[in-house]
């Protein structure tokens, strides 16, 4: 039998393993080994147990090590790779050496933390809670005040986002304070992040912006933090995300890294002095990924991308050839009932890769124009400004089809659709629900009309 070993139980690991296990037809010795204490479980579930649309944080678990097992999956938790031998093809943790056919380095991300003082503080936590060790930690500090903390959250990404609704829907104090000038500035150009400072504002969150970390105080647990000469006084601080892909590992053992993560080929196989080392892959977010729109070297951690190489490898490893084509980097968010929705570049990122951009914006109801209680979605495209191929989306709304809509629009760029492509798409009508042409629709022929009609 040939030995697979994962280096990793994410989103970038375990699917490898179970692909394999399930149509490799009894060929393989699958072995996973984690740092975590827990595993197959979904980190991106903790903000809505918080919140209290989950029960527990024990139901976000969706397989157990026993499922594993009998799929012939070996699981060696709280264990970490101590090295990686790409000559003798062996890893090794725990003073024992482990042999591989095949190997996946999946090591995932790691929070990039502040360097400033009182970070150790009692109350401070990463908004990014990886394990449901963590997740229960931090409820218990919760549930010890009698009293609605005050929280301060840096950061404004979608993850940071989710916990702060969710935590102000139990009644603390919530005041997010953002280091640029408008909210998701990695998601949202300002137009449209504006619409989410409203909502927010709306539910009682205050939003300070410019504004970035320079000290915490407190004796043994936080009392202020400070952000240069404004100072907040505080209960609890979540440290927004600000994630790097986790590469110690790997470039330790040789492999080619940089601040995008592992370099892997087309074929997700990681490259020592840029040759693809024999039977080794980089996945998830450790590897770097491609973004289609640019054609570039990136980092993304979103776990679609990291399936997105997982299914790659696994495909590889199974001896059916795939090619890894690139990503658009789609993302939800969901705030109590408004939903966020990009994919591709924003404004400010295709500025910074040189390339003119030309926007369009619209707010249209999510009905009919007759029917009615239909809800304001807001959308944005970003086309090139010569070709007109689409490059980015974004929606907010607080009605439904935003995901819909933006896994169109992600297909629409892997397709590398331009405005007159989209503007003659056909899409369904149902008065209810949506208008006789969908919106992305109206607004590709709006631009592909404009460009046209002089």
């Amino acid at each position: 039998m040939e030995k697979l070993v994962i280096i990793g139980s994410g989103s970038g690991g375990l699917p490898i393993a179970s692909t394999v296990a399930k149509f490799g037809k009894n060929q393989y010795d699958i072995t996973v080994v984690t740092k975590d204490p827990d595993i197959a479980y979904s980190p991106c579930g903790i903000p809505y147990v918080l919140k209290g649309d989950i029960p527990s944080y024990k139901d976000l678990i969706m397989h157990s090590e026993e499922h594993y097992r009998e799929s012939g999956i070996k699981i060696l938790t709280n264990t970490s790779v101590e090295e990686i031998d790409a000559q003798k093809k062996r890893i090794r943790y725990k003073s024992t050496w482990l042999d591989y056919n095949y190997l996946v380095i999946a090591t995932g991300t790691a929070q990039r933390a502040p360097k400033v003082k009182g970070i150790d503080l009692n109350g401070v936590f990463n908004a990014h809670i990886k394990t449901l060790k963590e997740a229960e930690k931090f409820e218990e500090f919760i549930l010890k005040s009698k009293k609605p903390l005050k929280v301060i959250m840096t950061g404004s990404s979608s993850i940071d986002l989710e916990f702060a609704t969710g935590l102000k829907e139990r009644g603390h104090k919530i005041i997010i304070v953002e280091k640029a000038a408008h909210l998701m500035p990695d998601r949202l150009d300002s137009d449209m992040a504006e619409y989410v400072h409203r909502y927010l504002h709306s539910m009682g969150i205050r939003i300070i912006t410019m504004h970035e970390l320079s000290e915490i105080t407190g004796t043994e647990t936080i009392e202020s933090v400070n952000f240069g000469d404004l100072i907040i006084p505080a209960d609890l601080l979540m440290l927004g995300t600000d994630f790097i892909p986790e590469i110690t590992l790997a470039k330790s053992a040789g492999f080619d890294t940089d601040k995008y993560g592992i370099n892997i080929d087309e074929k997700a196989r990681a490259l020592i002095k840029g040759k693809a080392a024999e039977g080794v892959y980089a996945s998830g977010a450790c590897a770097h990924a491609i973004n289609i729109v640019t054609g570039k070297r990136d980092f993304m951690y979103t776990g679609s991308t990291s399936i997105q190489k997982s299914r790659i490898i696994s495909e590889q490893i199974l001896g059916i050839d795939a090619s890894i084509k690139g990503s658009t980097n789609p993302m939800i968010a969901v705030l109590r009932d408004l939903n966020i929705g990009t994919a591709g570049l924003t404004k400010q990122e295709a500025e910074k890769n040189n390339i003119e951009v030309k926007t369009c914006v619209t707010e249209k109801k999510s009905t009919a124009r007759y029917y009615p209680g239909g809800i304001p979605v807001h959308m944005k495209l970003l086309f090139e400004k010569n070709s007109l191929r689409l490059i980015g989306a974004q929606i907010v709304s607080k009605g439904c089809g935003i995901k819909e809509r933006i896994d169109t629009l992600s297909i629409a760029m892997n397709c590398r659709l331009t405005a007159k492509e989209l503007a003659h798409l056909e899409t369904a009508y149902s008065p209810p629900v949506s208008h006789i042409l969908d919106i992305t629709v109206e607004l590709a022929k709006s631009v592909w009309f404009e460009n046209n009609i002089k």
